[in-house]
């Protein structure tokens, strides 16, 4: 029987899915990371040369797509509860007493499981298939996050059979989206190395993550999850308890609770509890607590729930991570953009499984919010942050003499590192060192410039980094194009008391690396510049869009963002209709009037322009207004990228990139295929129930997108739109061979 394309992308889908478990669910890897990339590769071009293979459960379709315009909200089918929680081993004890009354002569059985410190959120499975993602929300509707869902690897987006023969129908699974401890920390530091502030914690990370409306940059984001419970379920085998559930969540392709405990009394619960805190802590996320639940789901009918909590389960929480000490001095760093950031320098003291010498502040405005002074007794949590934070001052403790602190008293109103001029980014709120030339950046951009999502440079870190800049081998990037290992070699990476030679073979390393870099693309080089406010998400929408770094730096595209914007602010002012600056006189009145008639025209036509470059996208036209839209980047980055090509240090780096031939490249489409008519001159067919819409606003989404409907399928037909339950009209389409799109395809399809 011949091998049919079907069948390879089956086989190849599989394969991936198959490792996919393996690497990110149960730890192992049976592959290396190139024959990985391989498969992929070989899938992807697979779906190219046969678009109708790529499917909603593809492993293709892990990767973001288009922001959308915002979250609709979904109502739970079954509500998700929130746990009563105590800090209390007596109230553990009170909670277990409760239920066995409720329950008297029943043998109880508990699972104690960790509570892990992320979002709730709702997965549902329709014919094994994954077909929408809802954050608790306030547990009787939430956010439909599904497009960010489909990002994380540990959520499998066809189920694997318990038995085909009686695989559940609707299966929803609820859990926790978290971060992990590692991941978290190396986001830290990339947004340390971008200039861009720091997440408090793993949880605040994750949760900013899910309500990002660009599913591309949530695909960069270390998210993780963890399932443990059920919502609706529809068909199946019988499962009767908590730990049967957990076992059959594991069996479709769940991750489910590192360690859990069965217990059969209320000492076994508190040992299992005890057990958990000594354990918690070799966890690669973080737990702030203990889930007891009754294990029977008989028994959890029966006694049933509150109005906003079950009866049947409690969260016991843990002590934070959190201790007191000195704080000695505040430091101040400087980082590769010359952002200032102020450290405290605390007295040693032992905390979650390690010594605590340092904690970020962050920046002066979170000193003076939190009065955090030298010589306070201050309250240090860790927190997974690269280093731990102060939370607050123990104000009892305060010497008299203590003053609050002020960035320009502290570094002598110059930069610590080169002594050169500093100036407040009233924006950012930051301060920042105005010498392109300190040393201190000099050496976190070459830095940056090695790092993985930069140009991957072997052998360039933060020691090697900083003595290029000491022994002036390097104080540009660019500089390391010049190096050789003649040079690299003997380089003392210690003292002169106590010398470390860099060596010949890390020299050949790094050397090799940099003439590798040579041929990296347009996304990697831009974001490897470090220019300010430019990340490694707006570097790959960049590279889209032009063909080479000569091409940024002159971008009509990013011109037009900022003109955009300056015609945008005109707007508001000179409105004639506006309250807080109403028109003076009738003159006025007429005069505005021409003049917001001409902005409306001119903004709708360089809109227009971006959005049939594929760059933005008209999300309302607004009558005689201007329309609403998106871009791929926003004003302030156009404006940065734009004013850092133009300055100084831009210009050179065009002429030094020219002079070393240096070219790299982007995938400037030449005319980007028009987003918001996917479906001009195509006829469409909806039946079947819908999740997320009615059958009226289905209908009103394909007219939007240049398409019309019609109630029955024929040869005409170009797609059928097929939700839950459809019937003859699915068949007749697939017997004619019409396209047939899930919805979540479909939402995918118009960019929502």
């Amino acid at each position: 029987m011949p091998d049919t394309s079907q069948q390879r992308h089956a086989v190849l889908a599989e394969e991936i899915r198959r490792h996919d478990r393996a690497y990110y669910v149960e730890a192992q890897s049976a592959i290396s990371d190139k024959e990985y990339d391989q498969l992929y590769r070989k899938l992807l071009d697979l779906e190219l040369a046969h678009p109708e293979l790529q499917t909603a459960d593809s492993p293709s379709q892990r990767v973001g797509g288009a922001p959308i315009d915002g979250f609709k909200t979904i109502r739970h089918a079954v509500p998700m509860m929130s746990l009563d929680n105590t800090y209390s081993q007596e109230e553990v004890r009170d909670f277990v007493d409760r239920v066995q009354k409720l329950l008297p002569g029943e043998p109880l059985e508990w699972l104690v499981e960790p509570k892990a410190d992320g979002v709730a959120i709702s997965l549902r499975f329709e014919d094994g298939l994954f077909t929408r993602g809802t954050t608790r929300g306030d547990g009787i509707a939430g956010d439909d996050v599904t497009a960010n869902l489909r990002t994380i690897r540990t959520i499998p987006l066809r189920l694997n059979a318990l038995d085909q023969a009686d695989a559940p129908g609707v299966l929803e699974v609820r859990g926790e989206v978290i971060m992990t401890r590692s991941g978290f920390a190396q986001l830290n530091r990339e947004r340390a190395d971008a200039g861009e502030p720091l997440f408090a914690n793993p949880r605040n990370a994750t949760a900013g993550s899910l309500k990002q409306l660009d599913s591309a940059l949530v695909a960069r984001r270390p998210l993780d999850i963890v399932l443990y419970g059920s919502g609706e379920i529809i068909g199946g085998p019988t499962i009767d308890s908590q730990s049967g559930l957990l076992d059959a969540l594991r069996r479709l392709g769940f991750r489910t609770p590192q360690h859990t405990w069965c217990c059969s009394g209320v000492d076994d619960v508190l040992d299992a509890i005890a057990e958990l805190d000594r354990v918690r802590p070799g966890f690669d996320y973080d737990t702030d607590g203990a889930v007891i639940k009754l294990n029977r789901f008989d028994l959890r009918d029966r006694i049933g729930a509150t109005a906003k909590s079950p009866r049947w389960a409690m969260a016991y929480k843990y002590a934070p991570e959190q201790t007191q000490t000195k704080l000695n001095a505040i430091t101040v760093q400087v980082g590769r953009t010359g952002t200032l950031t102020p450290v405290a320098e605390l007295e040693p003291v032992f905390l979650d499984g390690s010594t605590i010498s340092r904690a970020t502040l962050h920046n002066e405005d979170e000193i003076a919010r939190k009065d955090i002074r030298v010589g306070d007794t201050v309250l240090i949590e860790k927190r997974g942050d690269v280093i731990p934070g102060v939370i607050s001052v123990v104000k009892d403790l305060r010497p008299v003499d203590t003053k609050p602190f002020n960035m320009l008293t502290a570094t002598g109103s110059q930069c610590p590192t080169c002594g050169g001029a500093i100036q407040k980014d009233e924006e950012f709120v930051a301060w920042r060192c105005v010498n392109s030339d300190c040393s201190a950046q000099a050496a976190q951009r070459l830095e940056h410039f090695a790092a993985r999502t930069a140009l991957d440079i072997e052998c360039l870190g933060d020691i090697v980094s900083n003595k290029l800049v000491e022994r002036q081998l390097a104080g540009n990037p660019l500089d390391l194009f010049d190096l050789s290992v003649e040079q690299l070699g003997p380089l003392n990476l210690g003292t002169e008391g106590e010398p470390r030679v860099f060596g010949e073979k890390n020299a050949n390393k790094l050397v090799n690396s940099v003439s590798r870099a040579r041929t990296m693309g347009l996304d990697r080089w831009l974001f490897a510049l470090a220019i300010p406010e430019l990340g490694r998400t707006t570097a790959i929408a960049l590279s889209r869009f032009h063909k080479d770094i000569p091409a940024v730096a002159q971008s009509d595209i990013l011109r037009d963002i900022i003109v955009l914007d300056d015609m945008g602010e005109e707007v508001i002012h000179i409105n004639p209709r506006s309250r807080k600056n109403p028109p003076t006189s009738e003159a006025d009145k007429a005069e505005r009037e021409q003049r917001y008639s001409e902005l409306v025209d001119e903004i709708r036509k360089r809109v227009e322009r971006l959005a049939e470059l594929g760059f933005a996208r008209i999300t309302k036209e607004n009558g005689n207004h201007p329309p609403s839209y998106t871009t791929e980047v926003g004003p302030s980055v156009a404006r940065s990228v734009i004013a850092w090509f133009d300055s100084e240090i831009g210009r050179a780096t065009l002429e030094r990139l020219a002079k070393l031939g240096i070219d790299p490249q982007g995938s400037e489409p030449s005319k980007a295929t028009d987003k918001g008519m996917v479906f001009t001159g195509k006829t469409i067919v909806i039946t079947g129930t819908l999740l997320g819409m009615s059958r009226e606003e289905a209908m009103a989404k394909v007219e939007a997108n240049g398409g019309k409907t019609t109630s029955s399928v024929s040869k005409k037909t170009d797609c059928l739109l097929a939700g839950s339950k459809a019937g003859s009209k699915l068949a007749k389409a697939k017997s004619l061979g019409v396209t047939i799109l899930d919805e979540a395809e479909f939402l995918k399809r118009i960019g929502e």
